[in-house]
């Protein structure tokens, strides 16, 4: 008797939070100069949530699977199937959100597993995010947001979307997935679904993307004697930048834009890693720097895209994260005028700068081969280096390294360090899922991400 009075008064809580008292939502005595007032108040007005009896709202309490699903029967004023047929395991017919469970379950918005609803589980905001995409049918996203949410996880595309779309933000570059959501950011992401004037004022992502072609908004980038813009839709392309935009330096080989270039894409924004060197048959750089341009065709002084605070004899491995550019120095300095004994391993540091290139900070040192890329397709003039070392790579919120010890990963995020193998690496490169190293025995080794 007990244990069915305490399921009833769950339920009946379940109900009032989801349920308009009289009172307005400005005058909840938990709610002054809350962030989320005025979409609670939004909501309110519309009946499709409400406060508690004692006058306050509980806006940091966690939304259950149950009221969720009550509020968004209310939002997108979904009728109630009437004679359900689903049998859920923990949700009797004669609950109150029987019905509301059942439609949702039905119109593929939550579903259980196996039979099991789970109604009083508290909703986290990777499951908000698919909840939400489902119900407002907004396509899947695959460019990268946050930090901490990589390609592997199982709503990666659910929180790009809502994302994409000015739905969801985050703090400080992370979405924090696992985290349950709360009566109050519930209310602001659907208020924001619902209404497009409520929405977030941009859209931000915090990861780059690097390679020979990136994609991002139905557009790819790409080197093609030049800076090459492709309509992915319609196939038409437009050149934003050319080699010769940019002007000649005496006595040295700039080499601004070959086709075997990385661009990184960030935003709004390309980057692009350039070297230089005393002569076009020299066999190390002199110099490394960063072209910044904007995903549109510039049209100012070419020059003023140079990054010239930003440059250096081994500045390699450029990649962006969370509002700041990541890159290595090799902590050995090489007399640029000789053809360089590169030693098997060297010590590295990885620095990050603001994105105007101040502000610089060291990160760490690591030790890594000092090799690259054996490629006889491509016609570099600089034979023996070149912007990136095959044995650091940079994936989402992971640098990938190797030396004469074995293959490691470090954490971006946490800033730590594990060992993945002992094998003798040669080459690296990555899915959504995988590591694939190549080794010195001409071997593929793969690792779950």
């Amino acid at each position: 008797m007990k244990k069915k009075l305490t399921v009833s008064f769950i339920a009946l809580l379940f109900m009032v939070a989801t349920m308009p008292f009289q009172a307005q939502a400005a005058e909840f005595t938990d709610m002054n100069g809350h962030w989320a007032k005025k979409e609670i108040q939004y909501l309110y007005d519309r009946n499709i949530i409400g406060g508690y009896p004692d006058g306050t709202f509980k806006p940091n309490e966690p939304i259950t699977r149950a009221q969720a699903s009550a509020m968004l029967i209310k939002a997108l004023k979904i009728p109630l199937i009437e004679n359900p047929k689903v049998v859920f395991k923990d949700v009797s017919k004669k609950s109150s959100y029987y019905k509301i469970l059942a439609t949702v379950n039905e119109k593929g918005i939550l579903r259980g597993d196996h039979g099991v609803m789970r109604p009083s589980e508290n909703t986290s905001r990777a499951q908000m995010a698919a909840i939400l995409r489902r119900s407002f049918n907004i396509p899947f996203d695959s460019q990268p947001t946050f930090v901490d949410v990589v390609p592997a996880h199982w709503a990666y595309a659910d929180i790009n979307g809502i994302a994409k779309q000015r739905i969801a933000g985050g703090s400080e570059g992370k979405y924090m997935p696992s985290q349950s959501v709360t009566r109050a950011q519930f209310s602001a992401f659907l208020t924001r679904a619902l209404d497009d004037s409520m929405k977030i004022g941009r859209y931000h992502s915090y990861v780059s993307q690097k390679g020979k072609t990136v994609e991002q908004n139905g557009f790819s980038y790409s080197m093609n004697n030049g800076l090459v813009k492709k309509e992915l839709k319609t196939g038409k392309s437009e050149k934003i930048l050319n080699q010769q935009d940019f002007e000649a330096a005496d006595g040295v080989w700039v080499s601004y834009m070959e086709n075997w270039f990385d661009v990184i894409v960030y935003n709004d924004e390309v980057f692009i890693p350039y070297l230089r060197a005393i002569g076009q048959a020299s066999e190390l750089p002199m110099e490394y720097g960063v072209i910044r341009t904007k995903t549109e065709r510039f049209t100012g002084p070419k020059d003023s895209m140079i990054m010239s605070s930003f440059s250096g004899e081994t500045m390699r491995n450029v990649f962006i994260w969370n509002d700041r550019i990541y890159y290595t120095n090799e902590a050995t300095k090489r007399d640029y005028y000789r053809t360089p004994n590169i030693p098997k391993d060297s010590k590295l540091t990885l620095y990050s700068v603001a994105m105007d290139g101040s502000d610089r900070k060291k990160v760490r040192d690591f030790d890594a081969r000092i090799l690259f890329y054996e490629d006889p397709s491509e016609p570099s003039f600089i034979p023996n280096e070149n912007q990136n070392n095959a044995s650091v790579l940079f994936n989402h919120s992971m640098m990938y390294f190797f030396n004469k010890t074995g293959i490691y990963q470090y954490s971006l995020l946490d800033q730590k360090t594990s060992k993945l193998s002992s094998i003798q690496g040669k080459h690296m490169s990555v899915t959504d899922t995988q590591l694939i190293v190549t080794g010195q025995d001409r071997k593929k080794y793969v690792f779950k991400k």
